[in-house]
């Protein structure tokens, strides 16, 4: 590429910024549409020298097969209980922090004292 002028954007205002940012987005789908015409013109060339047509190539194609995915049901059960507390409560690690055990580790207790 030539060597170009760096595009000073400093001291441009958001709406001159959003406008060039367009202008350089219509620029690229140009450009694009440019290589994609160009490519497909080589290929029918080169389908035609082999005594073929693009359209029939891409006939033949198969679409790409899809996996079958069954679909994935929510869980009838909860997670496994993890920890316990003095009074019976439980919690599986998961989630928000249980008020007994915020509570228990105020007080200088350990997590861990409560695991199952």
């Amino acid at each position: 590429m030539a060597d170009k002028p760096k595009i000073d954007l400093n001291g441009r205002t958001a709406q001159e910024l959003i406008a060039l940012r367009d202008e350089i987005e219509a620029k690229l789908l140009e450009l694009q549409a440019e290589a994609k015409a160009t490519m497909l013109a080589k290929w029918q060339s080169e389908a035609e020298a082999a005594g073929l047509s693009v359209k029939e190539i891409l006939a033949t194609q198969a679409p790409p097969a899809t996996p079958d995915r069954k679909s994935r049901k929510p869980s009838t059960k909860g997670a496994p209980v993890t920890h316990r507390g003095p009074n019976g409560e439980t919690w599986s690690g998961r989630g928000r922090l249980p008020r007994w055990l915020a509570a228990m580790e105020a007080e200088g207790r350990k997590r861990d004292e409560f695991r199952i």
